[in-house]
């Protein structure tokens, strides 16, 4: 990974960003485009999962809740 840009003998300090090593690399769009597809797929799973968790945390909240409400019923607290 390239740090810094050079600019003849003069030294740039400003950091490359990773498209423009890619495309200083003369890395073809097809890497790009199988990049995008992987990220995509990996985000999908992602928010698939979060909708799960957050199912779950609601489903266990209210059993909690019932449980709850269950020991003050008896006196149990």
């Amino acid at each position: 990974m390239t740090d810094y840009t050079y600019s003849g003998n003069v030294r740039n300090n400003k950091l490359m960003t990773e498209h423009e090593e890619y495309k200083n690399a003369d890395v073809p769009v097809d890497i790009w485009i199988q990049r995008n597809e992987y990220l995509h797929k990996h985000i999908d799973k992602l928010n698939e999962e979060i909708h799960q968790l957050r199912t779950d945390n609601k489903r266990l909240t209210k059993q909690v809740e019932d449980q709850l409400k269950q020991f003050r019923n008896n006196g149990s607290i």
